[in-house]
């Protein structure tokens, strides 16, 4: 037993190091569904159709995430990284989840696409370029 142990580190050394390639799967932007009901599927689903259609959006990443509450009902948001691009109260009448879902896909883009601006020329002294 000794013996193995003294010998692993040994032959870790003795082959030869394998390569891996990096993987290129394709997926620049990413959509994460954090609903818990079933109208935050149908809301997810309908925001899905309508930001594939944005120019570019494959490259953001977006998370649509809700919370249940008795008192407001249920609140859904979409947030990228720290900041929260959309929110608002699910409507109880399921046909008007696919209007409030298109808003949600207009307002995100037009978030992101502000997000993605550099600073202009008065940028605040206090903050350094690499927190832009």
């Amino acid at each position: 037993m000794l013996l193995a142990s003294l010998l692993s580190p040994v032959f870790a050394q003795a082959q030869p190091a394998k390569r891996m390639a990096p993987s290129k799967d394709g997926v620049e932007g990413l959509l994460v569904n954090s609903t818990v009901s079933a109208d935050g599927m149908a809301f997810f689903q309908y925001f899905v159709e309508f930001w594939r259609e944005k120019p570019g959006s494959d490259k953001y990443m977006i998370e649509i995430a809700e919370r249940s509450s008795k008192r407001l009902g249920n609140q859904i948001w979409v947030s990228s990284g720290q900041n929260r691009l959309f929110f608002s109260n699910l409507p109880f009448q399921r046909d008007r989840i696919r209007p409030l879902s298109e808003q949600a896909a207009e307002m995100s883009y037009a978030g992101m696409i502000t997000l993605s601006l550099p600073f202009g020329a008065e940028a605040d002294p206090d903050i350094a370029a690499e927190e832009l």
